[in-house]
């Protein structure tokens, strides 16, 4: 099998990205019924809280891609929309105030919802699962 002689473009990985998204989006709203059923409201809403905080790690991530690539001068940025891009510095400091708060919000939920932490895990699980299917999808159509 031969790879590809495409190349891999900025707009590639944020439809890679975007779709990460809508996966993760979707394993949530067919998880939260199941783990209601299986353990309960608590695990359920510590379930929704790892979920949205593995969808906000997705948004950030493609956040901090964008403006890495448009101080790289990358080719079909968003720099090449005439828009003028944010700051590095504070991009950078909004992805680490985001970290700040999803540890914040881990820690509250584990103190006080009682929940199972396996729900959680598998909340959080979601955007690295969700990573894989997409890794693998890119994968099997350059090798194909």
């Amino acid at each position: 099998m031969e790879f590809s002689d495409r190349q891999f473009s900025d707009h590639d990985l944020q439809v890679v990205l975007n779709r990460a998204l809508r996966s993760v989006m979707i394993a949530i709203l067919v998880g939260i019924p199941i783990i209601w059923v299986a353990w309960g409201w608590r695990s359920m809403l510590m379930f929704l809280i790892g979920g949205a905080i593995a969808a906000t790690g997705i948004l950030e991530w493609r956040q901090l891609m964008a403006a890495v690539l448009v101080r790289l001068d990358v080719p079909n940025t968003p720099s090449d929309t005439g828009t003028k891009p944010r700051p590095l510095g504070a991009v950078l400091f909004w992805f680490f105030i985001r970290l700040l708060a999803a540890a914040g919000v881990l820690y509250v939920s584990l103190r006080s919802l009682d929940g199972k932490v396996a729900a959680l895990l598998m909340g959080i699980a979601l955007a690295v699962l969700a990573l894989l299917i997409e890794a693998i999808r890119l994968f099997r159509g350059w090798t194909a």
